[in-house]
């Protein structure tokens, strides 16, 4: 029987199978986790961050095997509010190439209000 593949890899070294995951958020994601949701679908997850919550000025990037974010422009009340002062500017999630496709891409069917990007990963077919 195969094993289960977990949304997050944190689940993935608790089940005792640390290398099936689909994403590992950063420590600085975790603590602001309010901010972010990753849903899991038949064929493809999809990531929605709330970056009004981060900063006034937020940068979305996609790296080689990463989603990253920086905060350009942090708004102090927000940053009060998660504790963080100035060493959370950055942020990132991991994406395991062995079971994602590493080109997320916008959510063409949703309307995205300000402030709120929403990304579709798709899995690779095992």
């Amino acid at each position: 029987m195969a094993s289960k593949i977990h949304l997050f890899k944190k689940a993935a070294i608790e089940a005792g199978t640390p290398e099936n995951y689909y994403l590992n958020p950063s420590d600085n994601l975790m603590k602001i986790a309010s901010e972010w949701r990753a849903i899991e679908y038949e064929y493809f997850l999809t990531l929605t961050i709330h970056t009004d919550g981060f900063g006034d000025l937020v940068c979305v990037r996609f790296g080689e095997k990463s989603i990253d974010i920086e905060v350009k422009e942090e708004n102090k009340e927000k940053a009060a509010r998660f504790e963080h002062g100035d060493g959370m500017k950055n942020f990132s999630f991991e994406m395991n190439p062995n079971f994602l496709n590493l080109k997320a891409e916008l959510d063409p069917t949703i309307k995205i209000t300000e402030g709120t990007s929403r990304l579709i990963i798709s899995k690779l077919k095992k």
